[in-house]
């Protein structure tokens, strides 16, 4: 029987320091596979991925990876939390997974773990600091690092300001990628974490070329940019960067098409968003018109309350037209297949056939829907209608990308 490790990524694109956090996972955990759980089309940023879901699979199975499991567009469109989660769940779920692994910037598996516990642990106390404090204007992520503060230092009898342990948790909770390493955590009931420390540059750090690993936002600027950037990519992304049809050049028919769906939404349908309320749907139908482009858009409505993410995911949501109405499923309820080589075949054997899989697995959407339940099924449909969406604006059609008609890359 196989063993397992798995990955959530975005490989938005897929760089050097991705491979080598594919390799050090199987190094570490001394894994038969690794299998990644990744965003489609769309990203935790709440934008279009730089290149299709199928296109950044095979990457992925070039690289290292064995097995590719596609996070529902609900999720990646979701805050850290919801993404975690969803991605944690389809991992664990394989049934094989033994070991979650990923990316952090302090490398630090007790103050990680530490954390996720508290959180988890004094949930009811945090939620109702955090309530106090969003009342000064700050926004989530900042309030909740102020909460957990007080709330911390009052159990623990220190002063938030003097307590190096405390102060230590507070570093962490304002970096990116630990932010989701404890969301991780806190997600996981079966799978032991694996913390790798990132190398290079951080989350959204600038291009310089001194550094060994660029961070995925510098690479996409860069590749618009014109830049050669073989040196920091594996072989076929950077054949794909050159060759495929990518979303950044063609932002303008995205900013377009939001300014037609805040414009023709009335202020109840911005709101039930997932990322809406507190009145955010006013300030969006004031400014769409006006505005001359999607990230300029976002910082007229910005705010020390609101951040960039928070925004450009409600900007999408409205976009594809997910509501909390509509859509109110917590967790994913299938694992959908996007790429394997022979090694993950062998794996979904064991997930189907020894049924390890506790949720249906999805390898063809046309014959497999039909096992789903009603969940499922609009989770599902929401999968192919934001695929298609993503087709028409950055490969002008929807046919080649369409979920119906493309099978899981095979490696």
């Amino acid at each position: 029987m196989l063993k397992a490790a798995g990955i959530t990524a975005e490989y938005n694109p897929l760089h050097n320091g991705h491979v080598f956090h594919i390799e050090e996972t199987r190094r570490i955990t001394g894994c038969d596979a690794v299998v990644v759980a990744m965003s489609g089309d769309y990203v935790q940023r709440g934008e279009p991925a730089i290149m299709d879901k199928w296109t950044r699979a095979e990457h992925a199975l070039r690289c290292g990876a064995d097995l590719v499991l596609e996070i529902p567009v609900l999720y990646c469109l979701g805050n850290a939390g919801q993404y975690a989660e969803a991605a944690v769940r389809i991992l664990e779920a394989t049934g094989k997974v033994t070991h979650i692994s990923f990316g952090s910037e302090s490398g630090d598996p007790e103050a990680l773990i530490r954390i996720a516990h508290n959180l988890r642990d004094y949930e009811p106390e945090m939620g109702a600091a955090i309530k106090s404090v969003r009342k000064k204007g700050l926004s989530y992520p900042a309030a909740r690092a102020l909460a957990y503060s007080e709330v911390m230092a009052a159990l623990r009898g220190t002063d938030p300001d003097t307590d190096t342990e405390i102060l230590k948790d507070i570093q962490i909770l304002n970096n990116a990628n630990d932010i989701l390493a404890v969301e991780y955590i806190k997600a996981m009931t079966c799978a032991e974490p694996v913390v790798i420390r990132r190398e290079g540059a951080g989350y959204g750090d600038p291009y310089d070329e001194q550094t060994v690993y660029q961070s995925s936002s510098a690479i996409r600027a860069q590749t618009f940019d014109g830049k050669d950037l073989s040196k920091y990519v594996p072989e076929c992304t950077a054949k794909s960067l050159k060759e495929c049809h990518l979303t950044g050049p063609n932002r303008d028919k995205w900013f377009d098409v939001l300014r037609y769906a805040v414009l023709s939404a009335d202020e109840e349908t911005v709101e039930d968003c997932p990322s809406g309320g507190e009145g955010l749907a006013s300030l969006m139908k004031a400014n769409a018109g006006s505005a001359e482009s999607w990230s300029a858009f976002i910082r007229r409505i910005k705010s020390k309350r609101y951040t960039y993410t928070r925004l450009s995911r409600l900007c999408m949501q409205l976009v594809l037209a997910i509501s909390r109405s509509r859509y109110d499923i917590d967790r994913p309820e299938y694992i959908r297949v996007l790429g394997f080589n022979e090694k993950g075949r062998a794996l979904l054997a064991e997930m189907r056939d020894g049924e390890t899989a506790s949720l249906p697995v999805i390898i063809n959407v046309n014959k497999n829907a039909g096992d789903l339940n009603s969940k499922a099924e609009k989770l599902l449909k929401l999968d192919i209608h934001s695929a298609d969406i993503y087709n028409l604006l950055t490969k002008g059609e929807t046919d080649s990308g369409n979920d119906h008609r493309h099978m899981p890359v095979m490696i």
